[in-house]
């Protein structure tokens, strides 16, 4: 016996349980607890691989048979089916006609059974064939011996063990034998059976009883019936198809199911296959003067209207058959065959709602931009024929949907693109849409905070009603706007009364920047937030540029946000400004970066993204420097001009850092000098700057002059004569006597057309000057020549509009808006060809492909006068531009410039053009006084009297540049002058007053009397001696 330890109790002989007796073979170790839960396992995935290997093989077995039995069972009933069959041809060729119908009329159901049980497409053609003849046999007789008239019958007449449920099954199963073997013909004919005994006769096609038009929805959901119509719509069999089309029309409006929403949802389905027929409403509408495709095409709409409500969101494969059908059904015949008052109602709401749900659904290649699908909708003649109608409806919704078509981004598309320019052309001219879209949105720039206005457009998604509507009134509006010239931007020909402009521009000025900051990364955007970015800046920066021209609104502050200035205070003060300039890497420094000082004077806003990030300061500056780079680029005037001057200093002054082994004091030993012979100063300027490449061209530049009698001119270039270098090249080839640029005017400076003709190496000297103006940027230098709007609209990458001419020559504009206004074009004999002189020669050169022979007339007027302001300001400088944009980049990136208007690159290439010289008050505010002289020793009180009462604004720039080598004061002030303005005395009241320019210092003797004083500096200040004066 055991224990309860498992022990054998006496003495007993021990029990082996693993079946081997003592004797034998040595046993084999015992095997641990792992390796048997192993060998388990194993075991027991075996024995379930070998259940589940048996189930599988009894089940194969078990269909196998039911194959076998089946395929002999259905052998059987074709044996049955062929005897039937042969008994009915054998029968019907003696019996007398009606007792022929009514003997097929009862033989029918019994072998539709059989036929539905054994039908196999490769085995049953001919019975199917045989079948369908059968069925049409019966279809022709009365109405007691129609098989078809089944269901308009009462129960007692129906056939023995029928039903009309069951007749409909059998019915169907018929159908989908036909269309699998493709018999499209037999399908019709069948159709036009049923249409004939269950319908009244063409055109009306009213059902006969309560279950007709239910049979032909059970059809259209059971068997893929549609594909009978695409034959029919290329073959070009008009009242066919419309046939058809009618019967399933019946069908679709017979739809009924548990619920109304399911009806309708299927009943839209189904229309939705239907219209995805290719061509098949251009089919039908070739010939609308036959009743049948009038009703057939009415029937459409009506199923449209309808179902309208319910459509699907997701995805439709044949999305593009779709919408070409719907705006054909639009153009060609709801808004030409229907009543105006019905179609701009709820039809046309309809339709413009199913042609979006189309639009939307569209991928792939269909989605892309340039589409034949798309195609359709941007069509002209399409575009004008649907804005005439809606420009006639009050209706809000209807509106709203033909912007949501235009406007609403397709599911399948990667980018949200703007519609074709005929498109927005067609919009903004032949229709109201900007006055109509105006009030729509009024209500939103009135007591509301931009961030409440903001969420209202539902981000970060901006997709909604008011986003679109917002975003398609900014499309057109621009459009507008475009070909508008100035006088008539602010009279009648404006869409908007200047009351509304003056409106609406701070409201979009203010969700513009909210938009960019609180959504600094476009790459991020979704499309339809992208598209509505990038229309909403487009608009603002136009609006903003004629405000350049003309004032739009009262002051340029008004274009200028408070709130901005929490981003300088926020962002980093070495701006990352997205390009740079080839510098070494360096490691960056672990502290923060230091916060860029500004004005704390003004209302200070809300920075939007502060609120989505953590307390680290680090991730605050780096959100507020991606959305100070953000304003930068598309919106820069919502900045004061010193503060984006400060942020392009400061870039330059990190990356002048960054080079300081070449730029700082221990570097300068090492620098060569440049000899640059002042009566040969533009030859050795190019020869100094053509061996430098772009890091050496940003490295500091060392000047030595050579009088004209060869002997080197006194002083060390500590910055003064590399300035004084600069503005007198540019004195000499800025000159238009010099022939590279012409004067206007009001004396701004533009490309000369004839400079390549007088130049061979006119491309050379166009990029040397842009050396010089880069290099004069990057060190904080003003030169003095002052540039064209137009020439540096073409610097930033702009292109000039019409008015811009009129900063070129004004005469030629006058006469512009003169040819505009005059009542007979004609006869002013103008062609499109403009005259231009070359080496002396004059030289016509077409605007257009045989423009000289074209004729201007009052219907071309427009595009000859943009074409001519188009040549006059972009084209005729191309080259020139190119060149000067080519040796300026190579100092700076001129993406760097870009957040400056023209206006404001001419300030910071040439500094303040006030008549009055300088602000004498703002430079004795920052002067230091040194070697014993006070701000009350008379011969200083005598120094400001002077500046201050007698010179006039060139003796004040000759003064400057006597003392710093630069005739303009401080672009932002003598506060930023380094080193500080200071005045030194000199004991010896006879001398003349020298300067030392690299050290901003006047060395003013200590004379006797103002006279004395007055007499010794105008002699300096005009003598131009430079360092010989000393």
């Amino acid at each position: 016996m055991f224990d309860f330890d498992g022990k054998v109790r006496g003495s007993g002989s021990r029990v082996d349980l693993s079946g081997r007796g003592r004797k034998g073979p040595r046993q084999a170790p015992e095997e641990s607890r792992s390796d048997f839960v192993k060998r388990q396992h194993q075991e027991r995935e075996a024995r379930e691989r070998k259940r589940i290997r048996e189930a599988a093989s009894r089940h194969i077995q078990a269909v196998y048979r039911g194959h076998r039995c089946r395929r002999a069972q259905q052998a059987e009933k074709r044996q049955v089916f062929d005897k039937r069959y042969a008994d009915i041809s054998k029968v019907s060729g003696v019996l007398p006609a009606p007792q022929k119908a009514k003997f097929v009329f009862q033989l029918l159901v019994p072998m539709l059974r059989l036929f539905a049980f054994f039908f196999r497409k490769d085995q049953d053609e001919e019975r199917l064939l045989a079948m369908a003849e059968l069925v049409h046999f019966s279809s022709t007789q009365a109405e007691s011996c129609n098989f078809l008239r089944i269901f308009l019958m009462d129960e007692s007449q129906l056939p023995k063990d029928s039903s009309r449920q069951g007749a409909l099954s059998l019915l169907e199963k018929l159908f989908w034998a036909l269309l699998s073997c493709q018999r499209n013909v037999d399908v019709l004919k069948l159709l036009k059976a049923v249409q004939q005994a269950l319908f009244s006769p063409s055109p009306d096609y009213k059902p006969l009883g309560s279950i007709s038009g239910a049979v032909v929805a059970h059809l259209l959901r059971r068997t893929p019936i549609f594909q009978v119509l695409p034959p029919l719509c290329q073959s070009g069999q008009l009242l066919q198809a419309a046939d058809v089309v009618l019967l399933m029309c019946s069908g679709l409006e017979a739809v009924s199911l548990e619920t109304v929403e399911a009806s309708l949802r299927t009943r839209q389905e189904l229309l939705t296959e239907l219209l995805s027929t290719p061509n098949l409403v251009e089919a039908l509408c070739k010939d609308l003067s036959h009743p049948i495709a009038v009703a057939s095409l009415r029937r459409l709409s009506s199923l449209l209207v309808h179902t309208a409500g319910v459509l699907a969101t997701k995805e439709r494969p044949t999305a593009a058959p779709l919408l070409v059908n719907i705006a054909t059904l639009l153009e060609r015949f709801a808004l030409k065959m229907t009543s105006p008052a019905v179609c701009v109602g709820a039809e046309l709401l309809a339709l413009l709602t199913w042609l979006s749900w189309a639009k939307e659904s569209l991928s792939g290649e269909e989605a892309k931009p340039g589409s034949a699908t798309l195609a359709r909708l941007h069509r002209g003649s399409f575009v004008r024929t649907l804005l005439s109608a809606v420009g006639g409806s009050s209706r809000e919704d209807v509106l709203l949907a033909v912007c949501r078509l235009y406007f609403a981004p397709s599911s399948g598309a990667e980018s949200e693109v703007d519609p074709p320019l005929e498109v927005l052309q067609t919009l903004a001219f032949a229709t109201p849409l900007a006055e109509r879209l105006f009030p729509s949105f009024h209500g939103l720039m009135r007591n509301r905070s931009t961030e409440a206005i903001f969420q209202a457009l539902q981000p970060p998604s901006l997709a909604n009603a008011e986003a679109i509507r917002l975003r398609v009134f900014c499309c057109v509006y621009a459009v507008q706007l475009q070909p508008m010239y100035d006088y008539e931007f602010f009279g009648e020909a404006n869409p908007l009364r200047l009351e509304e402009v003056k409106e609406l521009l701070p409201f979009l000025n203010r969700l513009a920047y909210h938009f960019v900051t609180a959504m600094p990364d476009q790459a991020s955007l979704l499309p339809a937030a992208k598209a509505l970015r990038t229309s909403l800046t487009s608009l603002i920066n136009l609006l903003y540029h004629r405000h350049q021209r003309r004032p739009i609104l009262d002051s340029d502050h008004d274009w200028i946000l408070p709130e901005s200035r929490t981003l300088l205070r926020r962002a980093p003060s070495a701006l990352n400004l997205g390009t740079a300039l080839g510098v070494p890497e360096t490691e960056e420094a672990e502290d923060e970066p230091e916060a860029m000082e500004v004005d704390e004077s003004g209302e200070m806003g809300e920075f939007p993204e502060a609120r989505c990030v953590g307390s680290s300061a680090t991730s605050s500056v780096a959100l507020a420097e991606k959305a100070l780079q953000a304003v930068l680029a598309e919106m820069p005037h919502v900045l004061p001009f010193e503060d984006r001057v400060s942020i392009l200093h400061n870039a330059i002054l990190a990356d002048q850092d960054q080079r300081r082994a070449f730029r700082g004091p221990w570097g300068l030993s090492t620098l060569d000098k440049r000899q640059i012979r002042r009566n040969h100063l533009v030859d050795d300027g190019i020869a100094a700057f053509e061996g430098l490449d772009e890091a050496a061209l940003r490295d500091t530049f060392r000047v030595e002059f050579v009088a004209p009698d060869g002997t080197l001119e006194s002083g060390v270039d500590g910055g003064g004569l590399f300035k004084e270098f600069m503005i007198h090249i540019c004195r000499e080839m800025f000159d238009p006597e010099f022939g590279l640029f012409r004067a206007t005017e009001s004396h701004s400076l533009y490309p000369s057309s004839e400079a390549f003709t007088q130049f061979p190496q006119a491309a050379d000297l166009y990029i040397f000057l842009g050396k010089v103006v880069g290099k004069a940027i990057y060190e904080m230098i003003l030169l003095e020549p002052q540039f064209s709007r137009v020439f540096l609209n073409r610097v930033l990458g702009r292109i000039n509009e019409v008015d811009d001419i009129a900063s070129l020559d004004k005469e030629l504009h006058r006469n512009m808006l003169q040819i505009k206004e005059c009542p007979d074009v004609e006869a002013l004999g103008i062609t499109f060809s403009i005259s231009v002189t070359e080496k002396g020669m004059h030289k016509d050169i077409n605007l257009i492909p045989n423009g000289s022979n074209t004729p201007v007339t009052r219907e071309n007027l427009t595009r000859y006068l943009h074409l001519m302001a188009n040549y006059r300001t972009n084209i005729q400088f191309q080259r020139h531009t190119a060149a000067f944009l080519s040796g300026l980049q190579k100092v700076i990136p001129v993406t760097w410039l870009k957040m400056f208007d023209p206006y404001e690159l001419n300030t910071l290439v040439s500094g303040d053009l006030r008549e009055t010289g300088f602000d004498v008050a703002d430079l004795r505010a920052n002067t230091v006084l040194s070697g014993g002289y006070e701000e009350d020793s008379p011969c200083v009180r005598w120094l400001w009297r002077l500046l201050q009462e007698e010179l006039g604004a060139e003796d004040l720039g000759r003064f400057l540049m006597f003392v710093t080598s630069c005739s303009r004061a401080p672009l932002l002030g003598f506060k930023n002058l380094n080193p500080k303005f200071c005045v030194h005395r000199v004991p010896d009241g006879e001398r003349l007053p020298t300067s030392a320019t690299c050290a901003n210092l006047l060395k003013l003797p200590d004379y006797t009397s103002y006279q004395s004083l007055k007499t010794k500096v105008l002699q300096a200040i005009r003598a131009e001696a430079g360092f010989d004066l000393s």
